[in-house]
């Protein structure tokens, strides 16, 4: 179903980086249409920046004067994105052409005859250039007053319209038909609105397995917050086999760092030469750096002895347990809290240490706390321990088969 948000803003005020993060958020193929020309080297090093941050799943069409003719290109998959980016440039380029004002309306009106007939999701970048001080010739106060027009033009025809301030997007203008749209899809998927996507795939592509903490206490609302994000997990039979261990005794941490010191040194020895050497200089806890540690145990006889759905499979309490993992993982990021596992334990002297039952299976040790920065990569990508491998050699299609070329290209 077609739908058009235009994004505007001052000059690097995040208006690129906002519709990339929209875009990104949807599930369909990714077009961008730039308008931008290389006119000079400084230009053409932006230009292949920018189509290296976008990544090889988007298509780019660089076409600064006839936008209408791009449109023909485009499929009608109504999953589809396409970012123009920017309106302002592509007025610029008209003008320079010598373009009459008249004839550059007619432009324009048709290219939104195009945008409306689109059946994916447009995403139009403009720039506010009203707000600054008067241009000091004709040329420049004509195309002020022609980008303002024609701004007002586009946003009175797009469904919604954002305004970024210092990398902070505000939504200024949300129609009826996309409040009909976002109804619809209540109705009949549930999807989740294009902000509320961005900021999930925000913290699942952003979390980080973090070692460096900083000593700024966890806030009691964020624990809280985490630890009832981890409790709605899914768990097959809705058995729910978690306990969380909450730790912030010195003493207590002590203990633990001493079963990883003992537990890390036998690990060592498994590697030699250039690799050992890399394992010995990875910082692999935050045991005492971060304010809370928290143990996540699995409780393997909650439910008593028959639960839905764990019949075939037992184990099915271990996977919902690291299910309740993975959801404070992520709602930790969405709180700015970093998140470090511990899995370099000895499991029976940490179930002495913290005085856990017999019965019940320590799942995840996890260390707490504020970190100065996120790592862009992986840590262990980043020092080059391993790659992220690629996604579609790690996918088959209806049948088990290493030789297949993957569902996804």
């Amino acid at each position: 179903m077609n739908k058009t948000i235009l994004v505007t803003g001052g000059c690097r005020s995040g208006k690129s980086k906002y519709a990339l993060k929209l875009a990104n958020s949807r599930p369909g193929k990714k077009f961008f249409l730039a308008t931008a020309q290389p006119l000079d080297e400084e230009m053409a090093e932006r230009i292949q920046k920018h189509r290296q941050e976008r990544g090889k799943e988007w298509v780019t069409f660089e076409e600064p004067i006839n936008l209408a003719d791009v449109f023909k290109k485009l499929d009608d998959d109504p999953q589809s994105v396409l970012i123009l980016d920017c309106l302002t440039l592509w007025i610029s380029n008209l003008l320079m052409e010598s373009t009459p004002k008249e004839k550059l309306l007619g432009y324009v009106n048709e290219w939104l005859d195009c945008c409306s007939r689109f059946k994916g999701t447009l995403i139009c970048i403009t720039n506010e250039v009203g707000a600054g001080i008067v241009p000091e010739n004709p040329l420049g106060r004509e195309f002020r007053d022609l980008a303002g027009e024609i701004n007002q033009q586009v946003a009175d025809r797009f469904d919604e319209v954002i305004l970024t301030v210092s990398g902070v997007p505000v939504t200024i203008k949300t129609s009826a038909k996309s409040e009909d749209v976002a109804g619809q899809n209540d109705r009949i998927n549930h999807e989740f609105s294009p902000a509320k996507k961005a900021g999930l795939y925000e913290a699942i592509y952003g979390r980080r397995d973090v070692r460096q903490f900083n000593p700024n206490p966890v806030p009691f609302e964020a624990l809280e917050k985490i630890l009832n994000a981890a409790h709605h997990a899914g768990s097959v039979g809705f058995m729910q086999p978690w306990n969380f261990i909450v730790i912030d005794d010195p003493e207590v941490k002590e203990r633990v760092v001493q079963n990883f010191s003992e537990a890390n040194e036998e690990a060592s020895r498994h590697y030699s030469g250039d690799r050992k050497d890399l394992y010995s200089s990875l910082k692999l806890e935050g045991i005492r750096e971060a304010p809370i540690n928290i143990c996540i145990t699995c409780d393997r006889e909650r439910s008593g002895p028959h639960v839905l759905g764990r019949n075939s499979v037992p184990d099915t309490d271990i996977f919902s347990t690291c299910c309740a993992v993975q959801n404070l993982w992520l709602a930790a990021r969405a709180e700015g809290l970093g998140v470090g596992w511990v899995s370099i334990l000895s499991m029976e002297k940490l179930k002495e240490v913290l005085a856990i039952p017999e019965e019940i299976v320590p799942v995840a040790y996890l260390c707490v706390g504020y970190t100065d920065h996120f790592l862009k990569q992986p840590l262990l990508e980043k020092v080059g321990w391993a790659d992220r491998l690629p996604m579609n050699k790690l996918i088959y299609h209806n049948q088990w088969n290493e030789n297949s070329k993957g569902f996804l290209q």
